[in-house]
């Protein structure tokens, strides 16, 4: 072998050892664990929708992750070809979309919202992806691909391969449970005919996420005949303990309420005629 030819043998071998190491490194580093902080994952909207801040997306829009700030964002990826996604599809929909919908969101008041991710780039399949959307009733739908993101680049940060996959991220701040963009599941495949026992352990690890906690306030206090009122805002979730004082060191506690995000009026029936003073602790 001459010198220039040995060292074009060389230079292929040295280019495919780097190119195999480098991907190997790349696969490594782009997969998220539970419990790791994601990046602000972007997307391209398929359909128009309202942000809960009230902006309106159109089609083609760029939606991230940080648009739904304040909320736990429940993540299905889909493609319009696989079974199981289609089987899967109706039962998140009643299993997370509607049941929080219908519940004010977790036990601590926190909204959950669902986020359908289109997996599916080929233009044949396209036809058939919006008809499948429209009969899921999909509320936000997005792409994950588009100019300058690639293809399925946020769902190979999770996974490796596979649908429909399924990815739960805390996006509450000061949550006093988990960090803001901490990945809660991060799920692959389908399994059988029914979902019902992975829905259930989904909703276990949603329901865990504490909304930040607020002083609980008290306000509108006037007297009610012989009794003393007042309103008392609560977070759904917490207990409350009301408290009076004569001498604002020692405290009795009055009564102990069950939160609510709806304002709860307090009634002393047994107010002494001396003044007391009031105040509410939560654990």
């Amino acid at each position: 072998m001459n010198t220039t030819g040995f060292l074009k043998h060389w230079t292929r071998m040295l280019l495919l050892t780097l190119s195999l190491t480098q991907g190997i490194e790349s696969a490594q580093a782009a997969t998220y664990r539970v419990g790791d902080i994601v990046t602000n994952f972007t997307f391209v909207a398929r359909r128009q929708f309202t942000r809960p801040d009230g902006t309106v997306v159109a089609p083609g829009g760029t939606v991230r992750l940080s648009d739904f700030a304040g909320r736990i964002v429940f993540l299905e990826w889909f493609a319009v070809w696989c079974p199981f996604c289609v089987a899967a599809a109706p039962q998140v929909d009643a299993g997370i979309a509607d049941w929080y919908a219908n519940r004010g969101g977790n036990p601590y008041g926190v909204p959950v919202i669902h986020v359908a991710v289109n997996q599916e780039p080929r233009s044949i399949y396209q036809t058939d992806t919006d008809t499948f959307i429209t009969q899921q009733g999909f509320g936000i739908t997005v792409n994950d691909y588009g100019p300058g993101l690639g293809t399925n680049r946020v769902r190979f940060m999770l996974q490796t391969s596979g649908q429909p996959s399924f990815a739960v991220v805390n996006g509450v701040t000061n949550s006093p449970s988990h960090q803001p963009w901490q990945l809660l599941v991060n799920h692959l495949g389908y399994g059988d005919t029914q979902f019902s026992t992975e829905l259930a352990s989904f909703r276990a690890i949603i329901d865990t996420v504490q909304a930040p906690v607020i002083a609980p306030q008290l306000s509108a206090a006037h007297l009610a005949g012989s009794a003393f009122e007042f309103t008392l805002q609560t977070q759904r979730g917490r207990s409350y303990r009301v408290q009076g004082s004569t001498n604002l060191t020692d405290w009795t506690t009055l009564r102990t309420i069950a939160g609510t995000n709806i304002p709860i009026v307090f009634r002393d029936t047994n107010a002494p005629i001396t003044s007391r003073f009031y105040r509410a602790v939560t654990p």
